[in-house]
């Protein structure tokens, strides 16, 4: 009887450890998967933070052109101003005309 019981006991005993073990197996499968989605959501993170960062840069390139080009229009425009002063000396409105003759 005794080796009835013991032998009981021995499956008893690795029922237990099988039972623990499966619930070591779940834990850590528990732990994996979480790390994965953690990874996951700093990848996602990460890819807006990019994405947000190039459209900003986009964003401040295409105001620097049109500061530039702004600019460049101005400077032509000043400069077209000053081609065709009133005074060029040549006869005609706002001319000097010569009446000594």
């Amino acid at each position: 009887m005794s080796e009835i019981r013991g032998a009981a006991q021995q499956i008893q005993g690795a029922q237990a450890v099988s039972r623990d073990s499966q619930q070591q197996q779940q834990v850590r499968a528990t732990r994996e998967q979480r790390a994965e989605e953690q990874v996951e959501a700093a990848e996602e993170r990460e890819m807006r933070t990019d994405e947000r960062r190039a459209t900003r840069s986009a964003s401040a390139d295409r105001e620097e052109r049109t500061t530039r080009a702004q600019e460049a229009q101005r400077e032509e425009a000043a400069e077209n101003q000053q081609r065709t002063p009133a005074g060029d000396g040549q006869d005609g409105p706002g001319g000097v005309v010569d009446t000594f003759a």
